[in-house]
């Protein structure tokens, strides 16, 4: 975004004014878009669907064909088959009468030539007994010639037809029976329904073949589909299987409880959702598609999507309703609506550059003077006072301008002046700094002497002391006043006045003791490990008394003869630092306790890290004593 911001900011204010116009054009073409183009696509795509209705309902109408055209078929193809059965009993009576062996094997043997390639089951039959078939001898489950003895030349039907779901189910057997002349034998056949369906179902399928390419030129590439399917009309959800539509298993009680597809269905197992028999019944009810979701066949995942499905209702002779239905997926009726905006985008492109060439032209005339001002003005703002804008004329922008370039001078003057008295005062304090920091000096220079010749009186008095308690304490007081003498002679030698280098300052504290006390020779080694770091003059001055009086202690009290080491360590993280003081001597003992111990170098250390470094003190004794002293860094500046 700052990028673009920087971009604006370097056009001329000709261009930023196009640019505004042009912005605004926008903003009304698109809140008039973003109220019409909605209004517009229903409208569209209510076309759409009306479009896809009427297509529909054309459908329709072949299905309703398809119906008629279904029962004429059958009962064409039942006189066909009659009529092709007489010719063939014909041809053999012609044969038998014509035929000089007038035996059994004679009419085998015509069975076989003129109804072998037949429907039914041609069967010679001697005394009610059949002793031949051409498809083979009857089962002896068959019920038929048991229950019911045919008349010569009629059919009689025997229907053993159970319906276990709502699928269309026929099981019924066919005799006819024909006497031969000149002879005690009959000729009989025996047909089943499921032998006159085979050829119904090829062309039944030819017809779900039609109306499925009828479907797909709804929308061309669509995997929507159509089906027709019979339904209960209950709350339950479609239970189709197309494997136990015609089967007369006791599973196919499990299936086409509620939906059952029909076998001239374009679609054969079509996808229905979680949608309910009594929902189709409603939506042809009410002409309207029903809205809902659905699953793809070359969808793995199992997403559900969008999809719309019209129903239509045929009334027929069955016990349960006759529905067409057809699927289609919203975006695939969406896909085929080109964006509205695509149409208005020209328009909108010319609406935009001649905005912006309308402002150009509009705004040019008045905004080249104001763009000369602002271009000074920048010029100014970086720096140089000589730039003057110049522009002549009697207009209120020249008016301004010419005001400007007379601030500016007034401008450039006062400058001029401003910065010969600044020049004047820095050079005055220039002075009195330096001579404030050769007082300071001065001041530390004689505080530093002054401590000097305290410690010499000091160590004249410890050589006079009669007692080794009044030297010793002599001997502590020049130590404590020597730490205060060593920060003091740092800070005259130092041209910082503000803070010290500690490291520098421990040193040379821990160099003073080695002398004093004589470390090396009582076996006590010194080491010193401080981070090169700068402290103030309050916070190192009090760092070096607390360091004076740990090792002073640690050298008096911590070791035998064999002696041992003391270490300090000062670090600083951010502004947290840590003093660490310990020792390989005795220890504290168990019973030490910084409150209860009364001496004066231990009140003095709590003291200073308390009052002095508002920090906080532990201890332990493990392998000799060790300190931890822990305070917040100041800042000097």
């Amino acid at each position: 975004m700052s990028k673009y911001q920087s971009i604006f900011r370097t056009l001329s204010l000709s261009a930023k004014f196009a640019l505004s116009l042009s912005a605004i054009v926008l903003c009304i073409l698109v809140v008039m878009m973003s109220i019409v183009i909605p209004t517009w696509q229903n409208e569209r795509l209510q076309s759409e669907t009306d479009t896809i209705d009427r297509l529909l309902s054309n459908m329709e109408n072949q299905v309703l064909l398809t119906i008629h055209v279904n029962s004429l078929y059958n009962a064409s193809y039942w006189e066909k088959m009659n009529l092709e059965m007489q010719n063939r009993l014909h041809e053999l009576l012609d044969a038998y009468r014509e035929h000089p062996n007038k035996e059994k094997q004679t009419l085998i043997t015509l069975l076989e030539k003129h109804f072998s390639n037949f429907t039914c089951n041609a069967l010679l039959m001697q005394n009610n007994q059949v002793i031949y078939g051409t498809k083979g001898l009857l089962d002896s489950a068959t019920p038929f010639f048991s229950t019911l003895f045919p008349q010569y030349e009629q059919w009689s039907v025997y229907d053993k037809t159970q319906r276990i779901n709502i699928c269309p189910a026929s099981d019924k057997e066919y005799l006819y029976l024909k006497a031969v002349p000149q002879s005690n034998y009959n000729i009989a056949l025996f047909c089943h329904t499921q032998e006159f369906l085979k050829s119904r179902s090829e062309f039944e399928a030819t017809i779900g073949s039609m109306l499925k390419q009828s479907f797909q030129n709804i929308k061309n590439e669509s995997t929507g589909f159509a089906y027709m399917m019979w339904i209960d009309g209950s709350e339950r959800q479609c239970d189709h299987n197309t494997t136990f539509r015609k089967s007369h298993d006791e599973s196919a009680k499990m299936f086409n409880t509620a939906c059952c597809v029909s076998e001239s269905s374009p679609t054969d197992q079509p996808l229905t959702g979680s949608l309910k028999t009594s929902d189709y019944l409603s939506a042809a009810k009410e002409g309207k598609p029903i809205h809902h979701l659905l699953p793809k066949v070359d969808d793995p995942s199992g997403k559900l999507y969008p999809a719309l499905t019209w129903v239509r209702y045929f009334k027929g002779s069955r016990e349960y309703p006759f529905i067409f239905a057809a699927s289609l997926y919203e975006e695939e009726i969406y896909r085929d609506l080109d964006p509205i905006i695509m149409k208005f985008l020209p328009a909108i492109l010319i609406a935009i550059f001649s905005a912006f060439g309308l402002g150009w032209l509009l705004f040019r005339g008045f905004t080249c003077k104001i763009d000369r001002l602002l271009s000074v003005a920048k010029t100014i703002k970086n720096g140089n006072l000589q730039e003057r804008s110049r522009i002549a004329g009697d207009d209120d922008i020249s008016l301004l301008a010419q005001t400007f370039d007379l601030m500016l001078d007034s401008l450039q003057e006062n400058i001029q002046t401003l910065d010969a008295k600044v020049a004047k005062r820095t050079l005055e304090l220039e002075q009195l700094l330096s001579e404030k920091e050769v007082l300071l000096k001065e001041i530390h220079h004689r505080v530093k002497n002054n401590l000097s010749i305290i410690i010499a009186l000091m160590q004249l008095k410890e050589h006079q002391a009669k007692t080794e308690e009044a030297q010793a304490l002599l001997l502590e007081l020049q130590e404590r006043i020597y730490a205060i003498e060593l920060l003091h002679r740092q800070l005259y030698q130092s041209t910082n006045l503000i803070d010290i280098s500690l490291d520098v300052y421990v040193e040379g504290l821990i160099e003073n003791m080695r002398q004093t006390y004589a470390t090396q020779e009582a076996h006590i080694v010194l080491h010193v490990k401080i981070e090169p770091m700068t402290l103030g003059i309050e916070q190192a001055l009090s760092c070096g008394l607390l360091i004076n009086e740990c090792v002073t202690n640690a050298i008096k009290h911590a070791f035998d003869k064999k002696g041992g080491e003391i270490h300090i360590t000062f670090t600083c993280k951010e502004h947290h630092c840590l003093l660490e003081i310990h020792d390989t001597g005795k220890g504290l003992g168990k019973a030490f306790s910084l409150k209860e111990h009364t001496t004066l170098g231990m009140q003095l250390i709590e003291g200073i890290v308390i009052n002095q470094l508002q920090g906080e003190i532990t201890y332990e004794s493990r392998h000799g004593a060790h300190f931890f002293f822990r305070f917040n860094k100041e800042s000097t500046v």
